[in-house]
């Protein structure tokens, strides 16, 4: 029996450990305002670079005014040209975004890691440069000289992000960082981290009683008999 409930206070230990180590290193991931984020250097000889096309399930009305505001995905993008100059920095729909891009060149970022930070990009139009955006073109955007920065609210449709040289000019070399907040994701980093801990607390205790000195005393050979 001892074996038995050995086993199931050890499986505690490691249920709690594989709750609580990723719930901590996710937390750790959060800055100050809860966005889990990647920043490092990005250069393209093309005029700009895109994302992949991302697309959101239509959210109802109802659902939308239930949400508090920290209950929403949200999507930050910050750039700074490395020489200087004006960046532009934005998001839009699939629809705009493509209709601007298609006659010059950019290149398409597939894939983004944050930490370490690394993007996968395949170059198009060679080193076309791109018109200058109408204004209203974007849901939201930023240029200008410095770091730019956008923060946008997830919503249904189809959306790409675009970050380019503000006069469209091929060859964009830029210091980024990209951020995503989830709703809730810091109270719920911070539940598994508890839950976690009280899981090993609670196995390695119950080991403790199983194992104590003198609970389970083997008796001694030498000891004399009580009389029958």
């Amino acid at each position: 029996m001892r074996i038995f409930l050995s086993i199931v206070a050890v499986l505690f230990i490691l249920g709690g450990g594989a709750c609580a180590v990723p719930s901590l290193v996710t937390y750790r991931a959060l800055d100050g305002e809860g966005y889990i984020s990647g920043s490092g250097a990005m250069s393209t000889s093309t005029a700009a670079f895109v994302t992949g096309t991302a697309e959101f399930e239509e959210v109802s009305q109802d659902e939308v005014e239930e949400s508090s505001p920290g209950g929403s995905v949200r999507i930050r993008i910050a750039a700074e040209r490395t020489d200087g100059g004006e960046v532009l920095v934005a998001v839009g729909s699939a629809e705009a975004v493509q209709a601007l891009v298609i006659r010059g060149s950019h290149e398409i970022v597939n894939g983004l890691e944050f930490e370490p930070f690394d993007f996968d990009g395949v170059a198009v139009g060679g080193t076309r440069p791109l018109a200058i955006p109408e204004a209203g073109l974007f849901a939201v955007s930023s240029s200008g000289l410095g770091r730019q920065e956008i923060t946008w609210t997830v919503a249904s449709g189809e959306w790409r992000a675009v970050i380019m040289n503000a006069d469209g000019q091929p060859g964009v070399d830029v210091d980024v960082r990209f951020g995503v907040r989830f709703p809730y994701l810091r109270g719920f980093a911070i539940a598994g981290m508890v839950i976690g801990l009280v899981l090993i607390l609670s196995g390695a205790l119950w080991l403790a009683f199983l194992y104590r000195p003198g609970r389970h005393r083997e008796p001694d050979p030498g000891a004399a008999m009580p009389p029958q």
